[in-house]
């Protein structure tokens, strides 16, 4: 939650701050500008957003983050055959049925109705179990 409140803060301090990214994009001429974020709110788009969350969850001092899943979720890996801990022999498909289910009875009542940045999290950190992440341009190695 408190990572939610952080990257909610900056999507509504900094309002304008994909200006420049867009300009930049726009004009397709300085590629170096895109390689990492330039500013608060550029931090948020995806191709920035994953490489941190990883990193801060590679950093974080505590031994795990606990998510609570609603007993469907654990049905439909049950079915499978696939544990909570690691989501990385689910398919596409079933990765996108399991979020589905997930978002659809998610649990915690304090991320129910929070918007989009908190799906994002959610989505992201099922990515990251199911070992769905980028590869290249970032030093952090899913394990």
């Amino acid at each position: 939650m408190q990572i939610y409140l952080i990257l909610e803060e900056f999507m509504n301090r900094y309002p304008q701050g994909l200006k420049n990214y867009m300009e930049k994009k726009i004009q397709n001429d300085d590629e170096d500008y895109f390689v990492k974020p330039n500013n608060l709110r550029e931090l948020l788009l995806p191709e920035h957003l994953m490489p941190f969350l990883m990193q801060y969850l590679k950093d974080m001092k505590n031994d795990s983050i606990e998510m609570l899943i609603h007993q469907d979720c654990i049905d439909f890996l049950n079915v499978l055959e696939i544990t909570t801990e690691d989501l990385s022999t689910l398919t596409d498909e079933d990765l996108v049925k399991f979020k589905e289910i997930f978002n659809s009875k998610r649990m915690s009542q304090f991320h129910q109705g929070t918007g989009k940045m908190m799906d994002t999290l959610y989505d992201y950190l099922i990515d990251i179990l199911a070992k769905r992440v980028p590869v290249e341009g970032t030093n952090v190695k899913v394990e």
